[in-house]
């Protein structure tokens, strides 16, 4: 098989250090290789010091995401990759600003790829966990509404429960609540969901149901694995997702 006709994939990371571990873990697993020489040619940039996104977002902070993310993408582009992604949902936000400049790399763009997926899914209400930052920058609500998807978002009560999960749990290196999981996602349901997205790539470390109250659990860190193997030109391992095969390969 070989990897020589295969882009090579930049990520950055970092945003968080255990999201990109699993990023970097399920592309390798999502690859279908036979020996060593057939996986992606792979170079990630960890930078755990890039500015929290969701501060800067929502105005809690004046220390900006966009000059580290951009000087990552160059410094990436620069390494020889074609194509970028970042295990960060809410760093796509103003993604437009820090991967400008770019010559022959491209980001794969996760909350774009989630709502394509969602829709070739044929879903039509889809409930969204992740951060305050992510909600209130509208990240997943722009794509999905450009698909036609209706948006929904939790209240106030079940939203700090994703956010406790996140920032409690997740990046404090905790068990996550997953009975707080359980609860959103019931209420989500009762909003007329029929799938949900994890948008916070720190989500998709909790081992989350496939399904959850009849809805489609949808891990945005999956589709941006499958599409970032894709993308470089490599075969999907479809028997090892949960997630079906909506691109007609």
């Amino acid at each position: 098989m070989g990897n020589e006709n295969y882009k090579k994939l930049g990520i950055i990371g970092g945003l968080g250090p255990a999201a990109t571990a699993t990023l970097f873990a399920r592309v390798i697993d999502l690859t279908e290789a036979e020996t060593d020489q057939d996986h992606l040619d792979i170079t990630i940039l960890n930078r755990p010091q890039t500015p929290d996104r969701t501060a800067f977002i929502l105005g809690k902070s004046d220390e900006s995401y966009l000059p580290p993310l951009h000087e990552a993408a160059l410094e990436l582009e620069d390494l020889g990759c074609e194509v970028l992604a970042t295990p960060c949902v809410t760093g796509h936000y103003r993604s437009d600003e820090w991967a400008a400049g770019l010559q022959t790399a491209h980001l794969v763009h996760m909350p774009r790829e989630t709502a394509r997926y969602l829709a070739l899914a044929g879903k039509r209400c889809v409930g969204i966990m992740a951060t305050d930052g992510t909600g209130h920058a509208r990240v997943l609500q722009n794509e999905l509404e450009a698909y036609g998807l209706k948006a929904v978002l939790p209240d106030a009560e079940n939203q700090a429960k994703v956010m406790s999960i996140i920032y409690d749990d997740v990046k404090r290196g905790r068990p996550a609540n997953m009975r707080a999981f359980d609860e959103v996602s019931a209420h989500l349901r009762e909003q007329g969901c029929d799938s949900v997205i994890l948008g916070c790539t720190e989500l998709s470390v909790i081992n989350a149901p496939a399904k959850s109250h009849g809805m489609v659990v949808v891990d945005a860190m999956e589709v941006l694995a499958i599409r970032s193997v894709q993308e470089c030109g490599a075969p999907v391992k479809w028997d090892h997702t949960a997630l079906d095969n909506v691109y007609g390969e």
